[in-house]
């Protein structure tokens, strides 16, 4: 397999960095260590799968290694991805707040990881006595398909990730 969830996880923290949001992918060792700014911890929260198609089938398109016509196969997705973030307690809740729109902008007009960004949700802050930081859940929906990978038997054996259907 080759990681697709993985990659398009590792492409929203490279994103959200970019855009001047400090994010790792959640449990990740240096997602530990303490910041001094707010910070996004970039995790799958979810994912649930529509048919496709007849039987899965989407049609034919180029393959883009050797150009050949084949036929694809694979589902309709909706993805959510959870983007919590973390401040530390001199920051206050405020920074949490101001991380959630600076990290909103740049989903809403980059995408998340190539995905079109349906619903960015985002509970209350809280403050993790434990922790001395302040943390505000937020979920992000994105729509997707997953196309489906055959091997020269015609074995499914791996899946992409995209945005849309190409």
């Amino acid at each position: 397999m080759s990681g697709a969830l993985e990659q398009l996880r590792q492409d929203v923290v490279q994103a959200l960095n970019r855009g001047g949001v400090a994010a790792v992918a959640a449990m990740e060792p240096q997602g530990r260590k303490r910041w001094d700014t707010p910070v996004a911890a970039v995790g799958l929260a979810g994912l649930s799968c529509r048919p496709g198609g007849f039987q899965d089938y989407l049609g034919t398109g180029k393959n883009p290694d050797t150009g050949a016509e084949e036929e694809r196969y694979g589902r309709g997705a909706e993805l959510t991805l959870s983007l919590d973030l973390y401040a530390p307690r001199d920051a206050g809740e405020g920074a949490c707040q101001q991380a959630l729109a600076r990290m909103s902008e740049v989903l809403l007009t980059g995408g998340a990881g190539g995905l079109e960004v349906a619903e960015i949700t985002a509970e209350q802050v809280e403050f993790l006595h434990q922790d001395g930081l302040y943390r505000l859940p937020v979920r992000c929906r994105c729509a997707a398909w997953l196309i489906v990978r055959r091997d020269a038997g015609g074995y499914f054996t791996d899946f992409e990730v995209k945005g849309r259907l190409v």
